[in-house]
């Protein structure tokens, strides 16, 4: 029932906030989803409800980047940590926090300080889980020799400190709006890691083979084949009833939908729209939209001279067809992007609308940066160079590769002279988090707190603004909407905000997709959802006599 907040939310890892409309709208997917569940389910096979046994198999598009909370970025690692780790507290569908490891919490009345209290847990190796591992699992995320991307998050807290084994206290430099939301961390094994070097972090143990404290654990991993979790025979809360789940790396679309329809696979994320109807026309399938917080952008490097003064990346973004984009790349299950705060969340501007292409509009304030193609060959240059750089994108993904086309074309109409690079998964990131690109196209899910600072802040160059975008007026309305409790006094502050940053662009923000879960009807009570394709993993489920795959499967699966 719970998500593993932080590794859902980045992935591409990264997480931001939540609520209003969206509840309601997420409720209704919901609620759809988990009727068309319950009717597939009950009955079926002389099974009249859940049983515990048997094995699913999920495809995922690339191999995770790493499997330690501390260093991970991707979005697929997000998804496989949030299935091994617990958190203190963990979001419900209902995007509220609930208990978890703690069974209760209290705020000071000067809101500087929240007291967590723990119940028993244990780690998958037998290992008690204790405040220990709370308090040293936050420092390492704020230790500068780790260096991790998430370190900027928890600069509201001075420090953790461990009142006893099951008692936490985590002092605050001010009142936040949400004391839970904000000391919300992962949880490292401290038995473990406590006395290795901060600074050797890349070759740590938990990277390749992490403990767990969530209903299931690591089996085996074999790199981009598959990650196998079984059940964690040590999780002190209500057991998954599958015994095994395996994750396994697909990367071509067209692979993935094909075992889909033999079953080999039993879950497919991120289904093509093209392949919507097919597959809503199979009985033996179930697809489900889950809309929310998807969003395709061209992030530009600001160090790059060419890309650096806003004029330029602003008629940039006026050159891209965003309507093209939506209707060719996800057949119409998305629309136009105007920031980084999508539409499912409470704080997304409503009245502010996407950029329309214009290509003129776009030439004309090119022209008032400087850009004019003064030797006639349809590249505009400005102080004698010429207005080029390279995209940078992944390789295996149809919607990024035909994507990657049209911005090419789009951006050559301005005269703009555009290279492609496309990389697999895991060493496109890395380029892109050692800054080595020009602009990079990319998917975003961003967090549930509708919290964009970690992609624009100017402080963030440690996290996720890759870009290294730097806007003082941003970081001040950042500070001021962040610190206020009262949301409807803060959403004239955040819609400020996403004006300001139409004017002044890090990314152009080029679509909300809507994601696509195709679900094989052997699988009961699943439910994704908005936080998660895999979101109620431990509650899945498979009748025995649908637990041997059909004539057309290469090997049963138990």
């Amino acid at each position: 029932m719970t998500h593993r907040q932080w590794s859902r939310t980045w992935t591409a890892a990264f997480r931001w906030l939540v609520v209003g409309l969206a509840v309601a709208a997420v409720a209704a997917v919901v609620g759809c989803g988990r009727r068309d569940a319950e009717s597939a389910g009950e009955g079926a096979g002389g099974v009249s409800g859940p049983v515990n046994g048997g094995t699913a198999v999920v495809a995922l598009a690339a191999d995770p980047d790493v499997l330690n909370p501390l260093l991970s970025t991707s979005s697929i690692a997000g998804l496989v940590i949030a299935e091994l780790h617990d958190g203190l507290t963990d979001m419900d569908e209902d995007l509220s926090y609930q208990p978890r490891i703690a069974h209760r919490w209290e705020i000071a009345p000067d809101g500087l300080s929240i007291t967590y209290h723990l119940r028993p847990w244990r780690w998958s190796d037998g290992a008690p889980l204790t405040a220990r591992d709370v308090v040293g699992s936050l420092d390492l995320f704020k230790d500068e020799r780790v260096a991790s991307s998430r370190r900027g998050l928890y600069r509201d807290i001075v420090r953790a400190v461990a009142l006893d084994d099951s008692t936490v206290r985590y002092e605050l430099a001010r009142r936040v709006p949400d004391p839970v939301q904000a000391t919300w961390h992962h949880i490292v094994p401290w038995h473990v890691v406590g006395g290795l070097d901060p600074a050797t972090v890349g070759s740590w143990p938990i990277n390749r083979e992490p403990l767990a404290s969530g209903e299931f654990k690591l089996e085996s991993w074999t790199h981009n084949r598959e990650l196998v979790l079984v059940r964690n025979l040590f999780y002190p809360g209500k057991p998954a009833r599958l015994d095994r789940v395996v994750f396994r790396i697909v990367p071509e679309e067209t692979s993935r939908l094909l075992m889909l329809e033999t079953g080999e696979i039993d879950l497919a994320d991120g289904v093509a729209p093209s392949a919507a109807a097919r597959l809503s026309s199979r009985e033996d399938l179930r697809l489900v939209v889950t809309g929310g917080r998807r969003i395709y952008y061209l992030q530009w490097n600001c160090r790059n001279p060419s890309l650096a003064d806003a004029r330029t990346r602003r008629a940039l973004s006026l050159a891209l067809d965003r309507e093209r984009l939506v209707a060719t790349l996800v057949a119409g299950y998305g629309r136009p992007a105007v920031g980084p705060i999508p539409p499912a969340l409470w704080n997304h501007h409503r009245r502010l609308a996407p950029p329309v292409c214009d290509p003129d509009a776009a030439r004309r304030l090119l022209a008032e940066a400087g850009w004019l193609d003064g030797d006639g060959d349809g590249v505009i240059e400005r102080d004698g160079l010429p207005l080029r750089f390279e995209i940078l994108t992944r390789g295996g993904d149809p919607a990024r590769e035909l994507g990657v086309v049209i911005l090419r074309e789009n951006l050559a109409a301005v005269g703009a002279a555009v290279e492609v690079r496309s990389m697999e998964h895991v060493a496109g990131l890395a380029r892109l988090r050692d800054g080595l690109f020009d602009a990079y196209f990319g998917l975003l899910n961003a967090n549930l707190y509708g919290n964009p600072a970690p992609y624009v802040r100017s402080s963030a160059v440690d996290e996720f603004n890759q870009g290294h975008y730097a806007n003082a007026g941003i970081d001040s309305l950042l500070d001021l909407a962040l610190g206020m409790g009262d949301r409807e006094q803060a959403l004239p502050v955040w819609e400020k905000l996403q004006e300001d940053l139409v004017i002044d662009p890090p990314a152009a923000y080029l679509f909300y997709a809507d994601n696509l879960v195709a679900v094989r009807g052997r699988l009961r009570d699943v439910r994704p959802h908005l936080l998660s394709p895999v979101n109620n993993l431990s509650e899945w489920w498979i009748a025995p006599p649908d637990r041997r795959r059909g004539p057309s499967a290469q090997a049963p699966i138990r």
